[in-house]
């Protein structure tokens, strides 16, 4: 006969038990769920099949390429994440109870950001003055959730909805046509719509300055790549132009803003800072968030 167990409380009594249980459910897999918490595949699988035992059924079943939740999986779910928010509410809190700034910081960013302006512009004085800070950089174009605690901090490029996050514009960055110097001599008299454009783009979402491409009529780009720091690779190799911040002029010398034709305006980049409302005023929350404000700010002032 199985042993039942009362699904909360079995829930309950292993925090750990319902990380990984919903790590699974929203990953569709033990291998990416081990990605997602930073452990291993083996780990997981034997940390959900530990709450199952505990429960008495299964919440997966699992396939050669792919694990699906049981009826009773999905069931727990809304119960899990009622769990989890309780207990991410309660690290919010005691970490509020906190004096000292001291203690690690997750900010998740792009590699742009945290090449050129968070590491030689933010770091090097923010650990000067708080040498018990340890910051984690999460580099990555995707949006962390923060109310998960994927993060502490986020370097953002759109407004977060209003709620347990708060946050704020820090800067609006002009956005211009950036080239090689070689190449822009090379590109003198080629219309707007014939340059050989290099773009962003990502899996998930349409990067804004394709809409602005399609005003100017501009055909699929000769070069496409998922990164930023690639793309400003292949234009400082001379291969292309591309939309991109006017700052990284400052520090890659081989670039330059192409203004041989004339271009109807580029929308300016948003730059915001945010955190969980709850952790604001952790005192090394605090700081970390305050030298990033102060340090993208200065990119508008430049």
């Amino acid at each position: 006969m199985a042993r039942t167990v009362a699904p909360t409380s079995a829930l309950l009594e292993d925090w750990d038990a319902v990380r990984y249980f919903l790590a699974v459910a929203r990953e569709g897999s033990f291998s990416r769920a081990a990605r997602a918490l930073a452990t291993d595949q083996s780990t997981v699988s034997r940390r959900v099949a530990a709450l199952e035992e505990a429960l008495g059924r299964k919440l997966f079943e699992r396939g050669p390429r792919a694990v699906v939740q049981s009826t009773f999986g999905a069931q727990l779910v809304e119960q899990a994440l009622e769990v989890e928010r309780a207990m991410l509410a309660l690290q919010d809190r005691a970490q509020a109870c906190e004096g000292r700034v001291s203690g690690r910081v997750r900010v998740a960013l792009t590699e742009g950001l945290a090449q050129h302006v968070v590491a030689p512009r933010v770091l090097p004085a923010l650990l000067e003055r708080h040498p018990e800070l340890a910051i984690e950089l999460l580099t990555s174009d995707a949006a962390v959730d923060l109310a998960r605690h994927e993060a502490d901090i986020a370097l953002r490029f759109f407004r977060t909805p209003r709620g347990e996050l708060v946050g704020q514009r820090v800067a609006r960055i002009e956005r211009v046509l950036l080239v090689s110097r070689a190449a822009k001599r090379r590109l003198r008299g080629v219309a707007a719509r014939d340059l050989p454009w290099v773009t962003y783009v990502h899996p998930s979402f349409v990067a804004p300055e394709r809409a602005w491409l399609d005003t100017i009529e501009a055909p699929r780009a000769i070069l496409e790549c998922t990164s930023v720091e690639t793309q400003l690779a292949l234009v400082r190799a001379g291969l292309g132009v591309a939309v991109a911040p006017r700052n990284f002029v400052e520090v890659m010398p081989e670039l330059c803003v192409f203004d041989e034709v004339e271009l109807p305006p580029l929308p300016p980049l948003e730059v915001y800072v945010v955190t969980r409302a709850a952790i604001r005023r952790v005192p090394r929350v605090a700081a970390v968030y305050e030298a990033l404000v102060a340090g993208l700010r200065a990119l508008e002032e430049r």
